[in-house]
């Protein structure tokens, strides 16, 4: 089962993540964990700073099996990498260089790292 983890009114609750329901409650986050990993629940993907990560709407997102990210319901996000920089999860876009041209590549909503661009800027015709 999937679920996460939210701080609501001085008490950490563990929350069935596609029912959304109220699992248990704890005084505190560490507690709250031990609790998922002991009765093997999935808990949402972690950015590096330990932050549970969610998409663009708010919803957690979480690693399938063969390292996927997608949804509590399994929806597949398409289009998307993990952030190299903080852990997040990054998004496809059109994004104009410093010349004005437009690449695809791919944006990091939380830290606004933008990285593997497509074409690479050494991939670019020259210009005399």
């Amino acid at each position: 089962m999937r679920v996460y983890i939210k701080s609501e009114e001085g008490k950490i609750v563990v929350y069935d993540a596609v029912k959304n329901e109220k699992i248990k409650e704890f005084s505190d986050m560490a507690e709250a964990v031990k609790f998922a990993m002991e009765n093997h629940y999935q808990l949402p993907a972690q950015a590096f700073n330990g932050e549970f990560v969610t998409d663009k709407e708010g919803n957690f997102v979480y690693v399938d099996d063969k390292g996927f990210f997608e949804l509590a319901d399994g929806t597949l996000l398409e289009g998307v990498k993990r952030c190299p920089k903080c852990g997040w999860i990054a998004y496809g876009e059109e994004v104009c260089d410093e010349d004005k041209q437009p690449r695809e590549c791919f944006v990091c909503p939380k830290c606004g790292y933008v990285f593997d661009c497509t074409p690479a800027p050494d991939e670019l015709p020259a210009e005399d």
